[in-house]
């Protein structure tokens, strides 16, 4: 009996700790704007759900926060560089991560860590694919066909 008591109390003990480490750091939203970037578009990894005012944010590649996977920190207003920085990004006052001139390279995961005054909380996102316009053979053929019609009246 005092066998299964103590298994039953180490299963409890273990389920408040967990929930404890859990509630420790919650889960932002981020959506991908526009969702299918095209080679040259301005992206931006838009955040949703801080809790309470952000006192940094950290962007990575990837789904790992090592200090070598850092694009960029936000702190005070400014952006400080990471090990994998990328030229044109910029962070955003609400801990949105900005991407000037979109490239193919740049799909993938991103991580952010955000620090409030009440909470730590964090968030993945991927930006899948890269948009581009498609053309049939039908479409270019007709295209060329209406534009050669144009040219002879």
């Amino acid at each position: 009996m005092s066998g299964r008591r103590s298994s039953l109390l180490g299963g409890f003990v273990l389920a408040v700790l967990l929930q404890v480490c859990t509630s420790v750091s919650s889960k932002l939203s981020i959506d991908v704007i526009p969702p299918r970037p095209k080679t040259g578009d301005t992206v931006t990894l838009s955040v949703i759900g801080v809790d309470g005012k952000i006192l940094f944010a950290s962007w990575y590649r990837g789904l790992s926060t090592s200090a070598t996977d850092q694009i960029l920190t936000y702190v005070n207003g400014k952006d400080i560089p990471g090990d994998k920085y990328i030229w044109g990004a910029s962070c955003r006052q609400n801990g949105s991560l900005v991407i000037q001139n979109f490239q193919v390279g740049l799909s993938g995961e991103y991580t952010v860590q955000i620090q409030t005054n009440r909470t730590l909380q964090d968030g993945q996102v991927t930006i899948s694919g890269v948009g581009f316009l498609v053309l049939s053979p039908f479409t270019v053929l007709s295209g060329l066909l209406l534009f050669s019609a144009a040219n002879y009246l």
